[in-house]
């Protein structure tokens, strides 16, 4: 029997892992990257933590970038999938 999955994140260390990939970034446009619900952690839930850094999202499907405006963010978002 298999046991049940568990992710966790923290969203702080989120915050600064980001804050550091663009500082690294130098003058690159960056965005965050937030498919796959965020990656298991709720798609909401990862942008709005990222919401006051990140100017825009990227997504893999339409589902996400609605998801996105309905947690009440604004920024600009990617569609990835073609």
């Amino acid at each position: 029997m298999p046991r049940p999955t568990v992710a966790r994140i923290d969203l702080e260390a989120l915050r600064h892992n980001y804050s550091t990939a663009c500082q690294r970034a130098g003058n690159a446009r960056v965005m965050a990257v937030v498919k796959a619900d965020g990656y298991g952690h709720g798609i909401a839930r990862v942008a709005s933590a990222l919401a006051d850094l990140a100017p825009k999202y990227a997504v893999a499907c339409l589902e996400e970038a609605v998801a996105i405006r309905e947690a009440g963010l604004a920024q600009p978002v990617v569609l990835l999938q073609g």
